[in-house]
């Protein structure tokens, strides 16, 4: 997709690109970092600049620059306002943006292709709002979204009081549930069940596995990225010490 900038916004974007660039470089942001950076910068200036842009966004001058040189992390929230203001639909906001020929090209990663893998056991649903992974706090920024959370968790049957979230680290869970994504796990529920998806602590590191049973007892932790974790078998003494965090329910979808 291929948004064109009218009048003198392609200028202003280039100008201001130049200069931010040499800021994200000093501060050597990541990748993801820099991307959103480059996201606000664009609706800045597509909103008609600075001010215009914290009074469309609702936000101070100071915060719209500390998100603009990659200080302070926006929400995603915060971005979906400025993309309507902006006329852009907020699930573009997931894409990766690029600026040429006086426009911002997006790519999109092709959701409708993920969604037709069958989700296997242990994963009970993911939530339909989407997470920028590092920039977006995982627990509920408000009372009308802690009531979303909630629903969520009863129509799965659950006790919100026993849901914690937590980060998942590394791809050993992918594609299931990608580096850095929010997982939310019952920690009411850590009867391993077979086939089950469990956060755990071995030796002092939390892990995120899929259990198997093995017959005449212990188990078996695997990871869905086999390829590159082999299974890891646990005895029937050492596993009795195993200590279970909870079964993960979900995992947030982190693009």
């Amino acid at each position: 997709m291929r948004i064109p900038l009218e009048g003198d916004v392609a200028a202003k974007i280039e100008a201001k690109l130049a200069k931010f660039s040499r800021g994200w470089e000093k501060l050597q942001l990541d990748a993801l970092r820099r991307a959103t950076s480059f996201k606000v910068l664009v609706l800045c200036e597509m909103l008609g600049g600075r001010t215009k842009a914290a009074e469309a966004a609702e936000l101070s001058d100071n915060t719209l620059d500390n998100y603009r040189h990659g200080i302070k992390d926006p929400t995603y929230a915060t971005l979906g306002l400025m993309a309507e203001k902006a006329g852009i639909a907020s699930r573009y906001l997931g894409g990766d943006w690029s600026f040429e020929d006086d426009g911002i090209r997006i790519d999109l990663f092709d959701q409708a292709a993920a969604t037709r893998v069958p989700l296997p056991p242990g994963l009970m649903d993911t939530p339909s709002r989407p997470y920028i992974h590092g920039y977006d706090e995982i627990r509920p920024s408000s009372a009308a979204a802690a009531a979303v959370i909630e629903d969520y968790w009863a129509r799965l049957g659950l006790d919100p009081d026993t849901v914690t979230t937590l980060l998942a680290e590394g791809d050993s869970m992918v594609p299931t549930i990608a580096d850095q994504s929010p997982v939310f796990v019952d920690t009411g529920d850590r009867d391993l069940a077979d086939g089950g998806i469990y956060a755990l602590r071995i030796e002092k590191r939390l892990v995120i596995r899929r259990i198997q049973r093995l017959v005449g007892g212990g188990l078996q932790l695997l990871a869905d990225n086999n390829a590159s974790y082999p299974p890891q078998e646990i005895g029937e003494a050492l596993s009795a010490d195993l200590h279970v965090i909870g079964r993960v329910r979900s995992a947030a979808f982190a693009c």
